[in-house]
C-alpha cells in the first residue's frame, strides 16, 4: 500500500475515460508514418496515453496518430464504456465519469466518495472516512474501516488507500481523539480472521467479474513486504493484500510502480530540506511553529505511534501508512505499538532513503532540547502520559492565547495557573505519542500536534505541564 501527499498515481485506474484491461503491445504510427509500439492505456478527451516497451507512459494527441490506430483507440474506448459501467456497479460508487484522475480535481472524487477533508498543505492534501460510522458505505461489496484520499500540490488527485478488517479498528469500542484512551475492544482472533477472509473474497471477486483472474506477487520494501494479489488494468495495478492477524487492504497504483515491486523514489535531501525550512513560522509574539505537516487521524483505536510516525515520514519525504506502520511495530488488537520494535524495523528503510532516526532520553524537557530540531523545520516525536488534566490544559492554554493582548503578564499568570498540577504526581497513564512542532521561549510554551485530525493540529501547552505529562524520550527523523 503506497500513498503519500505526493505520491503516486494509485486511483487514476478508476477515473480513465477509457478504461481497458491489461492491454498488449502494438505497433502504432504517426500520421507521417513512423511505427512505434506501444500499449494503448487510456484516452482523456483528445489525447491518447500509451506505454512504450521501456515502460515509458506519456500522452500525445489522438490526430498525431494514423487513421487506422484513430479507428483502433475509438473502438478501445468504446469497449471500454462497458467496463467503466461495471466497475461502477462493482464498487457502489459512481467512480468514473470520463476524465483521467490526473486531470480531475481531489476535492471533487472526496464529494462523490462521501470523504471528509483531513489534511491541507501547499504539498497536497488528503480526505479520509472511517466508514463504520457512515450507514450503508461499502466500496467493492465490502465495508472499508478506512478510505483515505490523496492529491498533490495542485489539487489533483494521486492516491487512494482503502483498509477493510484491521486489527486496529476491528472489534474497537475507542472513541475518536482523546476518548480512544477510554475504549477497549471486542474483537476475537478468531472474529478478526473470519471478518478478513470474508471482506478479501468479496473484494476479490467484485475485481475478477471486471478484470478477470488476479496474478500473486510479493510487494513492499523491507519490512511492509507482502503478498499480493495483482490486476492490472490501463497502466494501473489493484493490489489486494491479506496480512494474517492484521489487516486486509486495497491500493491502486500505477503499472510500473507495481512492476517495480512497490520500491518508492529518493526524494533528494535538498529538496527536503528547502520544504522544512519554508515550514517554520515567525510571530512578533515569540512563537515559533512548524506548518505544512500532513495530518493523519488515527481514528477510533490506539494507533497515536503509527500514525504520527506516518506524519513525520512524510514531510521527510518518505511514504508511509499507518496501518503497514502498525504491522511493523507490532501494534495490539485495537492499539498499542511498541516504539522501539517500531524504530529497530524501521532504522534500515529510512537509512536507504538517505535519512536517520535519532533518539534522546531526556530526564527533563527544555526548550532548547527541541528548539535545535525545529529550528532547521524538523517535527520532533515525544512520548508522554495524554491524561485527561494534560488535555484540558492544552485545550484551555490554546483558547486563552487568541485573546492575551500583553504576552508579559500572561507568561507570569501561566506560572500560577498550573503551579498546583504541575506539583501533583506524575500521570502513569494514557502512554501517548505526539508531536512537538513548535515553542516560545518568552511565555515557556511548547506547541504540540496529536494525530487527532484538524482541531488537535496546533495546540500551545506551558513547559512545566508538558514536563510534569512527558515520559523520557524524543525521537527524530532527520535529513
Amino acid at each position: 500500500m503506497t500513498h503519500g501527499i505526493t505520491g503516486g498515481f494509485v486511483f487514476s485506474a478508476l477515473l480513465l475515460g477509457a478504461i481497458t484491461h491489461a492491454a498488449e503491445m502494438r505497433v502504432f504510427h504517426s500520421s507521417d508514418g513512423k511505427p512505434l509500439t506501444a500499449s494503448f492505456e487510456g484516452l482523456s478527451g483528445k489525447n491518447v496515453t500509451l506505454k512504450r516497451e521501456d515502460g515509458k507512459v506519456f500522452a500525445i494527441p489522438v490526430s498525431r496518430l494514423s487513421a487506422e490506430d484513430q479507428a483502433y483507440i475509438a473502438g478501445q474506448a468504446q469497449h471500454a464504456g462497458d467496463d467503466a459501467n461495471k466497475l461502477n456497479k462493482a464498487a457502489g460508487h459512481e467512480i468514473t465519469n470520463g476524465t483521467r484522475l490526473s486531470d480531475r480535481k481531489a476535492e471533487e472524487i472526496a464529494k462523490t466518495l462521501e470523504l471528509r477533508p483531513e489534511s491541507q498543505s501547499k504539498y497536497g492534501r488528503s480526505w479520509r472516512l472511517y466508514a463504520a460510522f457512515a450507514k450503508g458505505y461499502g466500496l467493492f461489496g465490502a465495508m472499508p474501516y478506512s478510505v483515505a484520499l490523496y492529491s498533490d500540490e495542485d489539487g489533483m488527485a494521486t492516491d487512494i488507500s482503502i483498509v477493510y478488517a484491521n486489527k486496529g479498528d476491528f472489534g474497537s469500542t475507542a472513541g475518536f481523539a482523546q476518548d480512544h484512551f477510554k475504549g477497549g475492544t471486542t474483537a476475537e482472533p478468531k472474529s478478526l480472521a473470519e471478518a478478513m477472509e470474508r471482506d478479501e473474497a468479496t473484494v476479490s471477486k467484485a475485481l475478477i467479474g471486471v478484470l478477470g483472474e488476479g496474478k500473486t506477487e510479493r510487494y513492499g520494501e523491507g519490512k511492509t513486504r507482502r503478498k499480493i494479489t495483482r490486476w492490472d488494468w490501463n497502466g494501473h495495478s489493484f493490489l489486494l493484500s491479506n496480512e494474517e492477524g492484521e489487516y486486509v487492504s486495497l491500493a491502486i497504483v500505477p503499472s510500473e510502480t507495481a512492476d517495480s515491486g512497490g520500491r518508492t523514489a529518493l526524494t533528494r535531501d535538498g529538496e527536503v530540506k528547502d520544504r522544512l525550512a519554508s515550514s517554520i513560522v515567525k510571530k512578533p509574539n515569540g512563537d515559533v511553529y512548524l506548518t505544512e505537516i500532513p495530518m493523519v487521524d488515527q481514528g477510533p483505536k490506539g494507533y497515536c505511534v503509527p500514525a504520527t510516525f506516518e506524519r513525520v515520514m512524510r514531510t521527510m519525504g518518505l511514504e508511509a501508512d499507518m496501518y503497514l506502520l502498525a504491522m511493523v511495530g507490532q501494534s495490539g488488537v485495537g492499539g498499542g505499538t511498541s516504539v522501539e520494535l517500531l524504530l529497530e524495523n524501521l532504522r534500515h528503510q529510512v537509512f536507504s532513503k538517505g535519512r536517520r532516526i535519532k533518539e534522546e532520553s531526556i530526564k527533563e524537557l527544555r526548550i532548547r532540547d527541541v528548539k535545535r530540531y525545529l529550528d532547521e523545520g524538523i517535527p520532533v516525536m515525544w512520548r508522554l502520559c495524554s491524561v485527561e488534566e494534560y488535555n484540558q490544559a492544552a485545550d484551555k492554554n490554546t483558547a486563552e492565547r487568541a485573546k492575551v493582548t500583553d504576552w508579559t503578564e500572561y507568561a507570569a499568570k501561566l506560572v500560577t495557573d498550573y503551579a498546583e498540577l504541575t506539583q501533583s504526581p506524575k500521570p502513569e497513564s494514557n502512554h501517548h505519542l505526539c508531536m512537538i512542532i513548535g515553542y516560545n521561549e518568552a511565555t515557556g510554551e511548547l506547541a504540540v500536534s496529536d494525530s487527532w485530525g484538524a482541531r488537535f493540529e496546533l495546540r500551545w501547552i506551558p513547559l512545566a505541564v508538558a514536563n510534569w505529562a512527558s515520559n523520557g524520550s524524543l525521537v527524530m527523523i532527520l535529513p
